[in-house]
C-alpha cells in the first residue's frame, strides 16, 4: 500500500496545480473579457469619430467649392461695383453743375 499511497499523493499533487492553473486561467479570462468589452467600446468611438472626419472633410469640400465660384465671381461683382460707383459720382456732378447753372443764371 505504500506504493499506492505515494502514487495518490502524486496525483493529488498534480489536481491541486491543475485547479490552481484553472483558477489563473479564469481570472486570465475575465480579464480579456473586460478587455474586449473596452475594445468594443473604443471601435464603436473610433467609427463614430471617423464618420463625423468624413463629413467634416465633405463639408470641407463642398465649402471649397462655393468659394472657390465666389471667386470666380468676384471680379466681376468688384468691376460692376466701380461701375455703379462712377455712375453715381457722375449722377452727383451733373447733378451739382446744373443747380450751380441755374444759380448762376438766377443771380445774374
Amino acid at each position: 500500500m505504500g506504493e499506492d499511497d505515494g502514487r495518490l499523493m502524486v496525483v493529488e499533487e498534480r489536481i491541486k496545480t491543475i485547479a490552481a492553473d484553472v483558477t489563473d486561467m479564469k481570472t486570465t479570462m475575465k480579464d480579456i473579457a473586460a478587455s474586449l468589452s473596452t475594445l468594443a467600446v473604443l471601435e464603436v468611438r473610433h467609427n463614430t469619430t471617423a464618420e463625423s472626419l468624413n463629413r467634416a472633410f465633405k463639408a470641407i469640400a463642398s465649402n471649397s467649392e462655393r468659394i472657390d465660384a465666389i471667386e470666380r465671381t468676384l471680379p466681376n461683382i468688384s468691376l460692376a461695383s466701380s461701375w455703379v460707383f462712377k455712375a453715381v459720382i457722375g449722377v452727383i456732378a451733373i447733378g451739382t453743375s446744373a443747380i450751380v447753372s441755374v444759380l448762376f443764371t438766377v443771380f445774374r
